[in-house]
């Protein structure tokens, strides 16, 4: 089911924790939001299916339905795959956040948190979601001092038009759109070739080459994630000194 008209955005909290569940949905409530929970991946299943929720805090270790597979699950529908996701989880290492990602989740908040961490994160995801479903509705995108019009098919940085091919395009208009969030190697195969496409990953890594060829000076707006995909960074974040590395 596609998610009801409201006014204050609906967060799902999914943990087999439940004295955490209770500590989260009170703090997130008391921050404004509605809530609703889960403590077990076929519950989380059943309530997103009957009413989908705004923004989702998933655990990874959660009994029934992993938390990876809910993620996975919640990207393939086209009911909520625009739903964002924010894994909470104990395991730390690198190959979990990764793991975490390719799935689909949108943030990665590692046990234990403050809760005004977690606060701060959702309404930054909620904040880039709504962004995202803006632009959907949009014909010009722009980031920094990229711009792209998708009615006419051309690309400009500043004032100057952009040689690219139709796949370089839809490449650059979907890290456009998604403003700040990783897009795995999968998603963009399928924002640039359509969905049952199938090419390499490594295809995608040579348009990201020529696409940030093509920026200039302004290639280095688009960052790799390892292991992941890649994402577009606005001009305050150039300078941070990144944690992915260039491709």
């Amino acid at each position: 089911m596609s998610k009801m008209l409201r006014d204050t955005p609906l967060i799902l909290v999914v943990d087999d924790e439940p004295h955490l569940v209770e500590l989260l949905a009170y703090n997130i409530r008391a921050a404004g939001y509605d809530v609703e929970t889960a403590l077990d991946g076929k519950k989380a299943l059943e309530r997103i299916a009957k009413n989908s929720p705004d923004l989702v805090l998933l655990d990874l270790m959660i009994p029934l339905v992993p938390g990876l597979a809910v993620a996975q699950r919640i990207r393939e529908s086209d009911a909520t795959k625009h739903v964002p996701i924010i894994m909470l989880t104990a395991r730390g290492e690198n190959a979990d956040q990764v793991r975490g990602l390719r799935a689909g989740a949108d943030d990665y908040i590692t046990k234990p948190f403050s809760i005004e961490l977690l606060l701060a994160r959702i309404e930054a995801v909620l904040r880039r979601s709504n962004r995202a479903a803006e632009q959907d509705n949009q014909t010009e995108l722009s980031l920094g001092s990229v711009r792209v019009d998708t009615r006419t098919f051309q690309a400009y940085v500043e004032q100057t038009l952009l040689t690219l091919t139709a796949t370089e395009f839809r490449l650059l208009a979907a890290l456009l759109k998604g403003e700040g969030r990783v897009l795995s190697r999968k998603e963009l195969i399928a924002a640039a070739m359509g969905p049952g496409v199938t090419i390499t990953e490594r295809t995608i890594d040579v348009h990201m080459t020529a696409i940030r060829r093509k920026l200039g000076d302004d290639g280095a707006m688009i960052r790799t994630v390892r292991g992941v995909g890649y994402r577009a960074v606005s001009d305050e974040a150039k300078d941070e000194k990144p944690r992915e590395a260039a491709h």
